[in-house]
């Protein structure tokens, strides 16, 4: 069974908005409320209560830069806690993402993904030089987000993973403009030693074998010093072929083989690395944390499969593909009282490098410039044009060397969360720079046609990019909250950011080099924020909010008669209603909201060889978004539990637009209004069943976890994108803990579903990124 059975999913889906519908016409009463199927990530641990019913501990999270119980908090977020992250064994952005309801992307592997909320996307960008990311990721206090290339941080010893959804712009700034991702890591704790590990090993059905190795310690060096070290080392089984092929290039009539590189289950992946932190309570007042990270993650192979042309988990691949990301980051937080006030300053360093190479070696049959660099040719006046002979091999090789930094500061001074009027007031300033060299090369290439005018390039490039791209923020924002009553609480938001980004370098060939860049584009941007909250009692409340977000502008490579030098800010205003509750003394939780959302002034990059040579950003027009998400966790009896939650999602342009901008009036449009956008599936899912008994030789747990992802689309432009297929995977884990053992065996992806995680729609052959296939594992973990 490839997937779940259609009329299975048909009931899920139904049965979801059938309640959803019933909410929201009764003005989500509570009785609707109590009823509805749809459940929440992150479901927290069981807890006895006063009277010995079982209910659900309190969740604490940042979202608002205050702690803060998260059914406090009037904005939609999901939680997946410390215990969730460990009984659903997540360990990558790929297992939290697929847990995560409001969030979408694509993903060409490890290290390799873009991120969206609400289905908020123009099909992604990985051009360092375009769009900036319209969702942010956080590393604690540090936001970490990269075009094209979001950290994979191994999760592990984690608190608590966030998902705030809807603009988050007011209080964390460019780029969360859609939502925001944030991971918190577990702090130093003074109070006393804990230590643990746990070990893994795994088994792919017709692949490779793997393992991971995980632990962490916290000794309290004395009554106000502890430290906390986490290590991991990870080696991920292949599951994809490299299968043995030849290719005859047609214009050439070059036939090469790749028995060099055809290899099974090539597609591996290494992590290792280790983390760090020191909290000081410098005294009755002032705590001081100050932590490293580092982690290398390297992979073999590529992560996508061509099912169509060549075979099930199976390529062909001509040269080399490898990836490495390896990073260290740095980051230190003071905490005290400023009389009444309490101030919080962060700082964070973050230096990271990549480099991979792929075989690129599918353009030389659809290019036929690749001909001149591999073929000796002269004019034929019989043809009226040039012909080519003494032909070399033209396969091709992409390389890209990445070094990225960034530094951040931020200052925060709060009031007292029991006073009537509250506020938060904040500084904050951004930093990072990339430094990228892109180069294109063709080991057979004919002597006297590499590129010989860029210091450092390889012997063999024939086309190279070398920029750097500089990006600074610096901002003011801040919040008032005020009781007007015991129930009812406005608080509005503020932000003020000036944002600059710059651009220098060159791109060219032996044969004509684009005159070098140096450019910079400057904005200024005000974000607002309004939020009316009603608490009808301590165990539920409803909201209604008017939010903000923004990604900043930015400089394009080259100008044309159509597409100016610089491009403006696109942002998000965001409509939204919901509600957190607490039922039946604490054993229910359901939270969730329904938004609308207008995107505006889309930054579109593009590559449009009729305008540019070069991939150029501009403005496109607007887009909308709308749906409902709901998040749900409920004690079915004191033994057997159930969370999850789901999306239902409309997401769509609202204007034609043209990806070549120069076309004749009339031109029909390349994506007319109307046109869902890509990454936008209609539907996404989760739900998690546990059960849990005390069997009198230690506490027997069973899961089940399954997910479903709706279709959704590759591209933005009808031509050329693909519908990606829709798909549920399901997950099976039972295992037995005594004392501080515990034991797990763990089935994943049990019917063997080949997920349309993302049809590549930039390279010249069919390869779909897809999960691993059905995975075995055993697991042996113990906590001090």
């Amino acid at each position: 069974m490839k997937q779940f059975s259609e009329s299975a999913i048909k009931a899920l889906k139904m049965t979801a908005y059938a309640h959803t519908k019933n909410a929201l016409r009764s003005g989500i009463s509570l009785a609707t409320l109590t009823g509805a199927s749809a459940i929440l990530p992150g479901m927290a641990n069981a807890q006895d209560s006063n009277a010995g019913d079982f209910v659900f501990e309190e969740i604490v999270v940042t979202a608002q830069k205050r702690s803060q119980n998260l059914q406090e908090v009037p904005v939609s977020i999901s939680v997946l806690n410390q215990s969730t992250l460990e009984q659903r064994n997540i360990q990558s952005f790929a297992d939290y993402a697929a847990a995560l309801p409001s969030v979408s992307f694509l993903a060409l592997g490890p290290g390799q993904s873009e991120v969206f909320f609400r289905g908020l996307s123009d099909g992604g960008n990985g051009n360092p030089a375009g769009t900036a990311p319209s969702a942010a990721i956080y590393l604690d206090e540090q936001p970490v987000t990269t075009i094209g290339s979001n950290l994979d941080i191994q999760v592990y010893d984690v608190a608590r993973i966030e998902a705030l959804s809807g603009p988050q712009s007011t209080l964390f700034g460019a780029s969360s403009e859609t939502g925001t991702l944030r991971i918190v890591t577990n702090a130093p704790d003074v109070t006393g030693f804990a230590a643990g590990f746990d070990v893994s090993g795994h088994s792919v059905k017709d692949g490779g074998e793997g393992y991971s190795l995980e632990g962490f310690v916290n000794v309290p060096l004395n009554d106000s010093v502890a430290l906390r070290v986490v290590g991991w080392q990870v080696e991920n089984a292949g599951y994809i072929d490299n299968v043995a092929a030849t290719r005859t290039f047609t214009r050439s009539g070059i036939t090469v083989d790749n028995a060099a590189f055809a290899e099974e289950d090539f597609n591996t992946e290494k992590k290792t690395g280790a983390r760090a932190a020191l909290g000081i309570d410098l005294n009755d007042n002032w705590t001081a944390t100050i932590r490293g990270m580092y982690q290398d993650q390297r992979t073999q192979g590529v992560f996508d499969h061509d099912p169509d042309d060549v075979g099930d988990l199976e390529v062909e691949r001509f040269f080399e593909d490898s990836y490495s990301d390896e990073f260290m980051q740095f980051s230190g937080t003071l905490e005290g009282k400023v009389g009444d006030l309490n101030l919080v300053y962060s700082g964070s360093y973050l230096d990271r490098d990549i480099q991979y190479v792929n075989d690129y070696s599918e353009y030389a049959e659809y290019s036929a410039f690749i001909d001149y660099y591999t073929c000796e040719y002269a004019y034929s006046y019989v043809s009226y044009g040039y012909e080519f002979f003494n032909c070399n091999d033209p396969r091709i090789q992409f390389e890209n060397d990445s070094k990225f930094t960034r530094q951040t500061h931020e200052f925060r001074l709060l009031s007292d969360e029991d006073q009537r009027l509250r506020f938060l007031v904040g500084f904050f300033y951004d930093r990072q720079e990339l430094d990228y060299i892109f180069e294109y090369r063709i080991p057979q290439i004919q002597p006297g046609f590499a590129i010989s005018f860029s210091p450092g390039t390889a012997s063999d490039a024939y086309f190279v990019t070398d920029q750097n791209r500089v990006d600074k923020q610096i901002a003011g924002f801040g919040e008032i909250e005020y009781d007007i009553n015991d129930s009812l609480t406005a608080t509005f938001g503020y932000r003020y950011s000036e944002t600059k980004t710059s651009l220098n370098g060159f791109v060219g060939t032996v044969f004509t080099a684009s005159p070098a860049v140096d450019v910079s584009a400057k904005d200024t941007q005000s974000l607002f924020k309004a939020n009316l909250t009603y608490t009808i009692n301590d165990d539920f409340l409803t909201y209604a909010t008017f939010s903000q977000g923004f990604r900043p502008g930015g400089a394009n490579r080259a100008a044309t008669s159509n597409i100016p030098l610089t491009y403006a800010p696109d942002t998000v205003d965001n409509y939204e209603i919901g509600w957190k509750s607490s039922l039946l003394d604490g054993r229910i939780r359901l939270n969730g909201a329904a938004f609308y959302m207008k995107w505006q002034d889309i930054q579109l990059t593009r590559f449009d060889p009729s305008e540019s040579p070069l991939g150029l950003t501009n403005n496109a027009g607007d887009a909308r978004a709308m749906g409902v998400e709901v998040d749900f966790s409920a004690y079915i009896t004191e033994e057997f539990s159930l969370n999850g939650g789901f999306v239902f999602l409309d997401a769509e342009l609202t204007d034609d637009f043209t990806q070549n901008v120069s076309a004749p009036a009339g031109t029909p449009a390349d994506a007319p209004a109307g046109t869902g956008l890509p990454f936008a599936p209609g539907f996404k899912g989760s739900l998690t069943a546990r059960y849990e008994t005390d069997t009198g030789i230690g506490l027997f747990f069973a899961q089940a976890d399954a997910s479903y992802v709706d279709t959704s689309y590759n591209d933005l432009f009808v031509a050329s994108r693909q519908e990606q297929d829709s798909y549920g995977i399901l997950n099976l884990s039972t295992g037995i803990q005594r004392d501080q053992w515990t034991v797990t065996l763990e089935a994943r992806n049990i019917t063997d579903t080949r997920a349309q995680i993302y049809r590549n729609a930039t390279d010249f052959d069919s390869r779909i990124t897809t999960n691993r296939p059905r995975t075995l594992f055993i697991s042996l973990g113990y906590k001090y």
